[in-house]
């Protein structure tokens, strides 16, 4: 198989053997990822960080095959839409131009104002994230542009011809055997209520007041903005589930969930923290949200939630939410933090504390130590 450009700048592909339709080994010579064409840039993104664009990949030009998410795949972009960069392994935000190819990963992807995306073929993929997962888009919101479209060109696969997926991916399990039952929840009522602010901001104010932090987010859509916003906090610990393999926990069975919850507690147990701020994306109407908080293995690992919501209405009916799967509600936080009207209208419908995001979060870690029973 040998690379090549049509007229049209699409990428050519030449199969001199046929490729079986397993994805096992093989002892076809399959193409080297590395004699890709030098005048065709060749973009590694952040999403597929755990693997080495040094390393001997080969490409298996295979479409026969059912695509799982966490599969790695070639890709060139036919049209630029909504995302017109994108962030790679080196951390480095890049612009995309048409023809560009890319190494990404398959996933599922659950935005209630972006797009709702699934791995559907390989027919039709667009970019769902900016840190590198595709998918098919099934819907979006009103006012998304178009999404970026790809054409996919093959599998990356190791020397013998399988197929790599992130989910698969060998990982170093923790010797630590510690159960933390000293978790702080970050849950919101919807997308963009304001989570992943929150949780920074709870996790350098604990800080401050002199505990070790653990900070982490179990659910959602690989996203290097995330990580980026806790690991800039300082805190002993940070991490999320791409860093299991997982590119989204939209679609997960509820054991994959669980499987990602232990395995992250028990990783940070390594820090030995006094708190773990970790997030839960989406909002508590999203299923995997309704999962983990109605789990009996999570239940008795948390202290308490902080609920992040967009107005005192929200934060009204998910506090009722949270409550209804036997959690205690320490604080109301997030963008409701924003209008004073707004917390007025909560705190005279609700005698939750309300603690503000906007600030340094001093006062929200303070009724988060005392409502959860935290101390150094």
């Amino acid at each position: 198989m040998t690379f090549g450009m049509t007229e049209t700048g699409a990428m050519e592909r030449t199969v001199t053997e046929s490729v079986p339709t397993h994805s096992t080994t093989t002892t076809l010579e399959l193409p080297r990822l590395s004699d890709f064409p030098a005048d065709t840039p060749l973009k590694w993104t952040w999403a597929c960080r755990s693997l080495s664009p040094s390393a001997d990949y080969r490409i298996l030009p295979d479409r026969q095959l059912p695509p799982r998410p966490g599969d790695c795949v070639l890709v060139q972009i036919e049209s630029l839409g909504y995302h017109g960069r994108i962030m790679t392994v080196g951390s480095d935000r890049q612009r995309l131009y048409e023809g560009d190819c890319l190494v990404a990963v398959l996933g599922n992807r659950y935005a209630t104002d972006a797009y709702e995306g699934e791995v559907d073929g390989l027919d039709d993929l667009h970019i769902l994230t900016g840190a590198g997962m595709v998918g098919t888009v099934k819907s979006k919101f009103q006012s998304m542009k178009r999404p970026t479209q790809f054409s996919c060109l093959g599998s990356p696969t190791t020397e013998n011809g399988a197929r790599i997926n992130l989910k698969s991916t060998p990982r170093p399990t923790s010797d630590i055997d510690r159960s933390l039952d000293n978790v702080v929840l970050l849950v919101g009522t919807s997308m963009n209520s304001g989570k992943t602010t929150t949780a920074a901001k709870l996790s350098k104010a604990l800080l401050r007041s002199g505990l070790r932090v653990a900070a982490c987010k179990v659910t959602g859509s690989v996203s290097h903005r995330d990580l980026h916003e806790l690991q800039a906090t300082g805190v002993q610990d940070v991490r999320d589930f791409s860093d299991y393999g997982l590119p989204s926990t939209y679609q997960c069975e509820e054991q994959e969930l669980l499987n990602v919850f232990e395995a992250m507690l028990s990783d940070a147990a390594r820090a030995n923290p006094d708190v773990v701020v970790m997030e839960i994306a989406d909002g508590v109407l999203q299923r995997e949200t309704q999962m983990l908080l109605n789990s009996e293995v999570v239940r008795p690992r948390v202290r308490g939630v902080v609920l992040a919501a967009g107005c005192a209405p929200s934060a009204l009916f998910g506090a009722a939410q949270v409550k209804s799967y036997g959690h205690d509600v320490a604080a109301v936080s997030g963008c409701i933090t924003s209008s004073p009207l707004f917390m007025r209208e909560f705190s005279q419908q609700c005698d939750i504390p309300i603690g503000s995001s906007c600030d340094r979060g001093e006062h929200l870690a303070s009724l988060v130590m005392e409502r959860c029973g935290l101390s150094c």
